[in-house]
């Protein structure tokens, strides 16, 4: 099976340095969110905490409930780039609301029985493809890492056993969210059986077997048929090649029958361009009353977007589709340090990016030391990445600090946040002159100006450098 290859471009709104970096306790809401009066259900990617943010909304948890792998939990056992389903109620202002009900299922928890680095040194590799459980995994820079046992996308080695969350499709999983596993007998495994594959006591989920008996439980599924979306829990054999299962429970794959707002975000699957109809992680999407974001955007298998829409009779009918998936980078020096946020400046303009000690693992590379954030210092070179929660909040997930090396910004680019003629750009609500870049495709190849500046659209992600730190940003890239 070929490996994921994905164009993931993320949509930003204009930075807005003073929205809530101070307001960042999960629990009660003030006045200034507006009333909640929208019942919401949502499935995406956790973005920040201080609240959850998940599909551009600050979810307030003051009390929800909270369901982690089927059983009870709180809100620290949640992480950063783990796939959630949140039930609540959303603002009038569409990025404020309440969580009645936030859980957390992983997609995939087994042994690495392969990887392979598209770079022979995975220093300079940009993805690895894993096998765990037959089931082609991809780990990119944009995934993220819990590194309690050391894990880091350099390190990851056969038997390994990780758990993964993210986007399914019928191409394999992309993760977006990994976790290294202590115990290796608790194993999962989640998808359709099979079709040829049922019998009395096995079958196969993605040509993976499965064996059980009269005595495995059942949960939520009266008996087992052919083509049943289901998970399974167990551990493997002695030679790791069959799961023994000790529970199986039906999963629901959509959100729900019928929903005033609804909004999931995943892997374009099974799209059919005639009808503009698709699947995101199982809920079925009609997107032909649909605006698309960027404008330009062509939909297609495997491609990250968030849609958003209502649901009658179990399908979502987008208003609004929007492509999603890749982290902010900034490598520079540190222009502030506050108590919950840091900014880097550039020209006359401050990038503010919030910080949380939930979501924000700080680093010194120089010593190899994990620090806090206020170990850091004005001037300190770092590297940061991020996500955009979609309403202007940029939440960082690591910070790492390093020698004094190139200036670098990776970011979306914003609707008339161009000018081939002056050979500008906006990106994070500040100003890049680029007179003075060499431009470049997304295939590291010399382009024109006007081919780099014609190439862009709203949401379009770039990469410039300045290669000798000295405020001039001499190279563009379209970023792939």
């Amino acid at each position: 099976m070929n490996l994921l290859q994905t164009k993931q471009l993320v949509g930003i709104s204009t930075l807005l340095a003073t929205i809530m970096l101070a307001s960042g306790c999960g629990g009660s809401s003030s006045s200034s969110d507006g009333d909640a009066d929208t019942t919401v259900v949502s499935r995406g990617l956790i973005t920040g905490f201080g609240s959850v943010y998940v599909n551009g909304v600050r979810f307030h948890t003051g009390s929800t409930q909270f369901s982690i792998d089927d059983d009870g939990g709180v809100e620290s056992d949640l992480k950063v780039g783990m796939i959630v389903t949140v039930k609540g109620s959303k603002s009038d202002d569409g990025v404020n609301g309440h969580a009645t009900h936030i859980s957390y299922d992983n997609e995939l928890k087994g042994p690495v029985t392969s990887i392979v680095y598209d770079n022979a040194d995975p220093a300079l590799a940009t993805t690895a493809s894993l096998g765990i459980l037959a089931q082609p995994v991809t780990v990119n820079r944009d995934t993220t890492i819990d590194d309690d046992g050391g894990l880091t996308f350099e390190t990851i080695k056969v038997n390994d056993v990780l758990e993964v969350s993210g986007y399914a499709n019928d191409s394999g999983l992309l993760a977006t969210h990994i976790e290294l596993q202590a115990d290796a007998s608790e194993i999962e495994i989640k998808g359709h059986i099979d079709v040829g594959s049922l019998t009395s006591n096995s079958f196969t989920i993605n040509g993976f077997p499965v064996s059980y008996d009269g005595t495995t439980p059942l949960d939520d599924i009266g008996f087992l048929t052919e083509g049943l979306f289901v998970e399974v829990e167990g551990e493997l054999n002695l030679t790791g090649d069959i799961l023994i299962a000790r529970k199986i429970e039906g999963e629901h794959e959509g959100l729900d029958d019928d929903m005033d707002d609804a909004e999931v975000q995943g892997m374009i699957d099974d799209y059919d361009p005639n009808e503009d109809t698709f699947t995101i992680l199982g809920q079925q999407v009609d997107a032909t009353g649909a605006e698309l974001y960027p404008s330009t955007l062509a939909l297609a298998d495997d491609l990250i977007v968030e849609a958003e829409g209502h649901i009658v009779n179990g399908i979502l009918y987008a208003d609004e589709v929007k492509q999603k998936g890749k982290k902010i980078k900034i490598y520079a020096p540190l222009s502030a340090v506050n108590t919950d946020s840091i900014s880097f400046n550039f020209g006359s303009t401050d990038i503010v990016v919030r910080v949380d000690d939930r979501q924000t693992e700080i680093e010194d590379n120089i010593t190899d030391t994990d620090i806090s954030l206020m170990d850091l210092m004005t001037n300190d070179f770092v590297e940061m990445e991020a996500f955009d929660d979609g309403s202007g909040v940029i939440n960082a997930v690591e910070i790492e600090r390093e020698t004094m090396d190139e200036f670098r910004v990776v970011a979306p680019v914003v609707e008339d946040g161009w000018n081939a003629t002056d050979q500008t750009v906006v990106l994070l609500g500040a100003e890049f002159n680029l007179s003075a870049a060499v431009y470049e495709d997304e295939f590291d190849q010399n382009i024109s100006a006007d081919t780099f500046f014609g190439s862009l659209s709203p949401g379009k992600f770039i990469k410039i450098k300045d290669t000798d730190s000295n405020g001039i940003f001499d190279k563009a890239e379209l970023d792939d």
